[in-house]
């Protein structure tokens, strides 16, 4: 005699409530056998497969339509088309998570040296970013705009940034705003398969520091730091800053406002 189960049994089994075993079955995805005595269903080893199949369909996230029709139609090629879909979505999904995962580390590391109060400079790469959005004055109206017309992952790896004109002595700067930019790194643009833009910011090189601006204005002794940082290491600096926001806490207390700032070396 086969071994049989209840549906209790069942659910329990492979960690499905008994209602959604009840749904598979009304949807014809389950075919228990009804005892004719008390109308209970009986489940055997063959309906454990079919529910262990149903469970595998639904993890790739294939709908219930979907999976009745691979049962209805027996059809091996509409179920490879079926597999090539999810797994073309899987891979998104993975390159969406990486390209998540090195944007939390970096504004981890942001947030790492703001608490452990270093105020180092350092040379690194800026990488070369599609311009999403640029406006010259500065207006928050067509800023709020272009970010309430944005799709998710825009939204999410968009960085907002100001970039001046550099104008300084020994003793003194002069910042006057250029334009004000959303950008995207091309590099998570290529990753996520999104379009790009046809203007772009080029990779450069360039001196780096994290600075905490009061009230969300940059300080003039920051730009001179760094204009002296440049002298002590003998590197030639272009008279353009580009001011990165870091996004913390800056939008509810402007006492704890950052940004990152860039000035391209010659």
């Amino acid at each position: 005699m086969k071994q049989q189960f209840t549906i209790s049994q069942v659910a329990q089994m492979l960690g499905l409530g008994i209602d959604a075993v009840r749904f598979y079955e009304k949807k014809g995805l389950v075919h228990p056998q009804i005892n004719p005595d008390n109308r209970y269903r009986i489940y055997t080893l063959h309906q454990v497969m079919e529910l262990l199949d149903v469970s595998y369909y639904r993890s790739l996230g294939m709908s219930i339509s979907q999976i009745s029709s691979i049962y209805q139609d027996s059809d091996e090629n509409q179920l490879l088309g079926l597999l090539e879909q999810k797994r073309l979505e899987t891979q998104r999904r993975i390159r969406y998570e990486q390209q998540m995962l090195g944007r939390i580390e970096h504004v981890e590391a942001i947030a790492r040296r703001i608490c452990e109060q270093g105020q180092e400079m350092d040379v690194v790469d800026f990488p070369a970013c599609d311009i999403l959005f640029e406006q010259r004055q500065d207006s928050l109206e067509g800023y709020l705009r272009q970010v309430s017309d944005m799709d998710h992952d825009h939204f999410i790896f968009c960085q907002l940034a100001r970039e001046f004109l550099l104008g300084s002595d020994k003793d003194s700067v002069q910042l006057i705003q250029q334009r004000t930019m959303l950008l995207m790194d091309c590099r998570i643009t290529a990753e996520l398969g999104t379009q790009q833009r046809e203007k772009q910011l080029d990779g450069v090189r360039a001196l780096h520091s994290v600075v905490r601006l009061p009230k969300a204005e940059l300080q003039e002794q920051d730009v001179l730091a760094m204009l002296d940082c440049a002298r002590r290491r003998g590197l030639s600096l272009s008279d353009r800053l580009l001011m990165i926001e870091i996004p913390m806490i800056s939008y509810t207390n402007l006492d704890h406002y950052y940004a990152e700032l860039f000035i391209q070396l010659k």
